[in-house]
């Protein structure tokens, strides 16, 4: 499925130069991309990108999903992709053992997905190309193959059905609904990608192969290609791996159309987990013309995207009825020509009836009216800008950039075209586009008689849901009025006065300066007690980087979290009495001096970035944050959200499950949400007490930056020194897991699953040395975690393993997640602990990981961004720079002694607590 605003005008962002093509040939393909089929069919796209040098990424898409099953083959398409992998092409190893022994890591290097229209495999083999040849045969084989046998199956059949366990949840459950809203009468809802349970445990190894048999053609399969390559040498190895598979009879795609009706269906979603509100109207059509690069298909196009951004933009203007939260519209594609246009009212409360009306009537009046030449000529104007600034751009792709376009033609099953010829081609149509193309578009789309009604309601909550006829009624009454025409403009707000921040009264002073020469680094001490950590390089892309911290966390004894939360999110987009925070925002855009803000339990974090001669912006920027006022009017609009939120929040298994997470873990839930009384006595006053107790904690300053130390220092002396502060830091505290061994169990849930998620915690001081020492292991630990509990014991797809050695707590902190069937969760419990436990670690694997963290080391060294989170890590546990000293020291700590003694502690059973989240009665007995 694809967003008709997201894709239209991704063309105009592909290829190099080109002259214009004959005026309704299809565009050329981008120069760069070397492309042509097999004698079999097989397409190929090959792109020489040599700036990540030897590196090679391959991605195989078979153009076959879900939808494609027969009525009796559900869930077949997605299994397929699972038992390729059990595939030997005459081996005596299965390809995911072939692979593994490569060195190849499931996850990182090779991997594979399906959704309703395409399958996809993917391999970037750790060699780059230098693995070529074995990862293209390995591709041929995985779709080729099909000599996966009926144990193979047996043995997969438990893990594809704890994929399926581990996706269930209110997400899952109301996208069932939509599709089966939005699609209702294709395949698509019958044929989810992941199936259901009963077809999983059902499927058959003759369906499975039957599916692999008429869907896994070469000419039905695209070979994206990007890498440090010679594309001709490439070109041969992928026809010495591919060119022996014969090409066949691709079947009839109609399935994946839309089945239009002249009928109005009216469907009711709604899940006790979710709080969506609204109510749609989608419109469901058939528009063939627009799919293509010719000049008429372009040219449709954007006539379609002109239509949809200036209808979106219409409906914003609209006054709002009561009941009615927004308005908004959204165009999908679906297959080669099914459209659906979606126009929604978000509703407030329970006052559906009233949104619908309020939607039908602006439906209604854009039928009777339709857009306005002003309309027109913004989105004229709008795709001149993007079509200039596609012309402009010059810069070549990054080796990512060129992997995702690549990847997205094929995946759409489109060229990837010139850029120059795409952006010239939409320039020349553009001029013939005239209000009434708009106009005929938006009133074709509004005039289909296939039309669903959507309605949301958040949790259990009662709505009444109108009949069909009911809501025609309607339609035809609104219909025989005469409607006022809509809004054409925005209303005009009076232009306020640029802001102009005052110079600070007074100055301050650096009143300490220590030097160390050899890492580039200066700590100043500034005459109201904050510190300045200034690292004298660029930052990234040349920019000045500064991030101000200081002890005013969140976790504060005498005070809720969240009100010290909210005091610091309205604070720091408040400024001064006085002052606007409109304008405010818009001199802060203006001048590139954004802040971003981060408050953890025990740490407050602003930061800023901008280029070096912005320095005096960002400072003025911040310092304006720290003798904020809050506006009352923010302050306001603020509690009024949140007390909406407050009361119209389901009570869900999700927050149930985290408040008792923190509970097990913490002792107490630090991190409750506010009673709706809590906020309705709230007052500005309170807020504005909370900012100035927390903005007048003693702030360490890190600034990255290549400029003149006596530029700097007057900055720094009127701007920063002037700040009032405390002599003492915030009382604030980080957030710890009690000691001990706990367990608890939830039987709340509503899906026949268990989810385990467990925590532990051993006491470390940090250092570089054992923080890299963690890294390593934890990804060790996740995969022997998910070779036992997936691999050998077919219980489990979810899983992760985390593990840090935390500077802030001086604790390696590991957590475990897995979801299973309840029936087997001790059973998979004692296996991960058995794992944990026993983790070794061999001479083999230290020296890959050593060489990889070498590797790995050289690029961080040049990093600017790694440089200056290393500065700020060597000051919080030094206050000096040695970390920058050390790193090249690394990859030495990496000895299979230390990591050994390492690995004993990376999940501690001394201090472990476990919750489990197990299905409630209800869902027991629907399961049964």
């Amino acid at each position: 499925m694809k967003k008709l605003l997201a894709g239209l005008l991704g063309p105009l962002l592909l290829g190099a130069c080109a002259s214009l093509p004959e005026p309704d040939a299809p565009l050329p393909w981008d120069s760069q991309v070397v492309h042509g089929q097999l004698p079999n069919g097989l397409a190929y796209r090959l792109v020489r990108e040599k700036s990540q040098p030897n590196r090679l990424d391959l991605r195989l898409t078979v153009k076959a999903g879900s939808v494609d099953e027969a009525d009796d083959q559900v869930g077949v398409a997605h299994m397929v992709e699972h038992l390729t992998f059990h595939s030997r092409a005459g081996g005596s190893q299965n390809l995911r053992q072939r692979m593994t022994e490569l060195g190849w890591v499931q996850g990182r290097n090779f991997n594979a997905v399906t959704n309703y229209e395409r399958t996809q495999y993917l391999i970037g083999p750790p060699a780059g190309v230098r693995q070529a040849p074995q990862a293209l045969q390995a591709l041929a084989d995985l779709v080729f193959a099909g000599d996966y046998t009926a144990a193979d199956l047996e043995r997969e059949r438990p893990i594809v059905i704890e994929e399926w366990r581990g996706g269930l949840g209110v997400a899952q459950r109301m996208n069932q609904q939509r599709t089966a809203s939005q699609r209702a009468g294709s395949a698509y809802p019958e044929h989810r990608t992941i199936g259901n349970e009963a077809a999983i445990r059902s499927a058959s190894l003759e369906s499975l192969k039957a599916y692999q048999s008429r869907w896994y053609l070469p000419n039905n399969m695209v070979l994206s290609a990007v890498g440090d390559f010679d594309p001709q040498q490439l070109k041969a190895q992928i026809e010495q791996a591919f060119g022996g598979a014969k090409a066949g009879v691709v079947p009839d795609r109609a399935q994946r159309e839309l089945p239009l009706d002249d009928s109005l269906k009216v469907f009711r979603l709604q899940d006790p987990q979710s709080g969506s509100n609204q109510v749609a109207l989608l419109f469901r059509l058939h528009e063939p013309d627009s799919r293509g690069t010719t000049h008429a298909a372009l040219r449709e196009r954007l006539i379609d995207r002109m239509a949809l951004a200036a209808l979106v933009d219409s409906l914003r203007r609209q006054p709002r009825d009561a009941g009615v939260r927004s308005l908004t519209a959204q165009k999908t594609l679906i297959g080669e020509h099914s459209t659906v246009l979606g126009i929604a009212a978000g509703v407030e409360g329970p006052a559906h009836a009233q949104a619908l009306q309020a939607l039908l009537t602006e439906i209604e009046r854009l039928r009777q009216h339709g857009l306005g030449k002003a309309d027109l000529a913004r989105e004229r104007a709008h795709i001149r800008s993007l079509a200039k600034k596609a012309l402009a751009n010059q810069a070549p792709r990054t080796f990512e950039q060129w992997v995702e376009q690549l990847n997205n033609a094929a995946v759409q099953d489109r060229p990837l075209t010139d850029r120059v010829a795409a952006a010239r081609r939409y320039q020349e149509v553009l001029g013939s586009i005239t209000l009434r193309d708009l106009n005929a578009r938006l009133r074709r789309w509004l005039a289909s008689p296939d039309q669903v009604l959507q309605i949301s309601a958040p949790g259990t909550s009662a709505v009444a849901l109108p009949s069909a006829a009911d809501v025609q009624a309607q339609q035809m009454a609104l219909a025989e009025r005469s409607l006022q025409a809509p809004a054409r403009k925005v209303p005009v707000v009076p232009a306020k006065p640029a802001l102009t921040l005052a110079s600070a009264a007074g100055a301050g002073d650096v009143v300490e300066r220590k030097a160390f020469p050899a890492q580039q680094v200066e700590h100043w001490r500034l005459s109201n007690g904050d510190r300045l950590v200034w690292l004298k390089r660029a930052g990234p892309d040349g920019k000045a980087v500064l991030q101000a911290e200081s002890s005013a966390g969140y976790r504060v004894a005498d005070t809720p979290a969240w009100r010290l939360q909210m005091a610091a999110q309205l604070a720091v987009r408040s400024g001064t009495v006085g002052m606007d925070p409109q304008a405010l925002a818009d001199w802060r855009q203006a001048q590139r001096a954004t802040l971003s803000l981060d408050q953890q339990p025990q740490r407050l974090q602003l930061s800023l970035g901008a280029a070096p001669e912005q320095l005096l912006a960002m400072l003025q920027s911040y310092r304006v944050s720290q003798v904020a006022s809050i506006d009352p009017a923010l302050f306001a609009e603020s509690r009024d959200e949140l007390l909406q939120r407050l009361r119209s929040r389901p009570d869900d298994v999700r927050s149930r499950q985290e408040t008792a997470q923190r509970q097990l873990k913490y002792g107490a839930d630090h991190w409750r949400a506010p009673a709706v009384g809590e906020v309705e006595a709230l007052t500005v006053k309170q807020l504005d007490a909370d900012w100035l107790r927390l903005a007048s904690a003693p702030v360490t300053y890190y600034l990255m930056a290549d400029l003149p130390a006596e530029q700097l220092q007057l900055l720094v002396r009127e701007l920063l020194a002037t700040i009032p502060r405390n002599a003492l830091p915030v009382d604030s505290q980080p957030a710890l897991q009690q000691p001990g061994q706990r367990r608890a169990d939830l039987t709340i849930a509503l899906e026949p699953r268990a989810v385990v998620q467990a925590s532990s915690y051993f006491d470390q001081p940090w250092s570089p040395e054992a923080a890299v020492r963690v890294a390593v292991l934890r990804d060790l630990a996740n995969q022997r975690l998910k070779a036992q509990l997936r691999g050998e014991a077919s219980g489990v797809y979810r899983l992760r393993f985390d593990s840090e050695l935390n500077p802030d707590t001086q604790r390696v902190e590991s957590s475990l997640t897995f979801t299973c069937d309840p029936a087997r969760v001790d059973e998979l419990w004692a296996m991960a602990q058995r794992t944990l436990a026993s983790l070794d670690v061999d001479e083999a694997w230290v020296v890959s990981e050593r060489r990889e963290l070498l590797r790995q080391e050289g690029k961080r060294r040049d990093d600017a961004q790694t440089q200056f989170k290393r500065l700020v890590l060597s000051d919080r546990r030094w206050q000096d720079p040695r970390y920058l000293h050390t790193q090249a020291q690394l990859p030495e700590a990496l000895t299979q002694a230390e990591l050994q003694q390492q690995a004993r502690q990376l999940f501690s059973r001394a201090n472990q607590v476990q919750l489990r989240l197990l299905p409630s009665a209800a869902a027991q007995e629907q399961a049964r």
